[in-house]
């Protein structure tokens, strides 16, 4: 499975720190190679619902907030070791 991640970059997004939020998921899709689909997109239109949760990024179509960098890069983890560890079971079962 690979991961699919969308960063809003909206101006309120971007100013709250998505901009940071991309390039560290940039260098990590680098470590990751062909397991996380990385995507810049305009506006995620989350930023007017309440609770506020600005800013935020969409991980498998789930909108989350990036407030904290080290919360979404360990959630993206533990979806490729997850899926990693699924792919082991199916190949030991074989």
């Amino acid at each position: 499975m690979i991961v699919d991640v969308k960063v809003c970059m909206g101006t309120e997004c971007s100013m709250m720190g998505n901009l940071n939020l991309y390039e560290y998921l940039e260098e990590l899709q680098e470590d990751q190679p062909g397991k996380i689909n990385l995507e810049s997109v305009v506006c995620l239109k989350s930023c007017k619902e309440e609770p506020k949760i600005s800013p935020v990024v969409s991980i498998n179509g789930k909108i989350r907030s990036s407030r904290r960098i080290d919360q979404v890069i360990s959630e993206i983890i533990q979806l490729i070791e997850k899926d990693e560890v699924e792919n082991s079971n199916e190949v030991n079962k074989a």
